[in-house]
């Protein structure tokens, strides 16, 4: 059995020194993932930018960023929900959507995300939802138009918010790992 202790011997040295870099492939992945839910309605993709960053912290508690960090990382995804809604309605609002306008923006989004090709139909589903959601309320093809433009706009500011937001959580976090590397070794 001496063959078999100095096997896990040797495995464990392994695992021991590959940690970090396995845990980066894992925050990379959620980052990845993460980025390309921003653009989709259905996928949280702020919460799992955020659930890499924990999980790394869990992971590699050492070297990992600040608690402090994570947590006001949070508090900026969760801002990022308030601000997925409330830009889209604003937008929408702004040039006039009644509340059939707006029901159809918001259901446009979530259609689009079924409808080949998916980049296309994310971006100009709450236009199409939001005309087809006012013409059914009686409005003219003009006034239900500009009702679209406006929650197609929404929807672009919402888009950059939640990319913009997640990119810079993602610098901080990455920024603060590696101080937190350098300082530790």
């Amino acid at each position: 059995m001496d063959w078999w202790s100095s096997f896990i011997s040797q495995a464990g040295d392994w695992w021991g020194t590959s940690q970090p870099i396995i845990a980066f492939f894992f925050l990379f992945l959620f980052f990845g993932v993460g980025l390309v839910g921003c653009i989709l309605p259905i996928v949280p993709g702020p919460v799992i930018v955020w659930s890499g960053m924990v999980t790394h912290k869990l992971w590699v508690l050492d070297s990992s960023a600040s608690c402090g960090l994570i947590l006001v990382a949070g508090v900026f995804v969760g801002l990022t929900f308030l601000l997925d809604y409330v830009l889209a309605l604003l937008g929408a609002k702004k040039f006039g959507a009644s509340r059939a306008g707006a029901i159809g923006a918001i259901a446009g989004g979530f259609i689009g995300f079924i409808i080949p090709p998916f980049l296309i139909w994310l971006i100009i589903g709450p236009f199409v939802g939001a005309l087809i959601g006012e013409l059914i309320n009686g409005e003219t093809l003009q006034r239900a138009s500009r009702v679209g433009w406006g929650s197609f706009l929404g929807t672009i500011a919402a888009y950059v918010s939640k990319l913009t937001i997640c990119f810079l959580v993602i610098g901080f976090f990455m920024a603060n790992v590696l101080i937190s590397y350098l300082s530790y070794n």
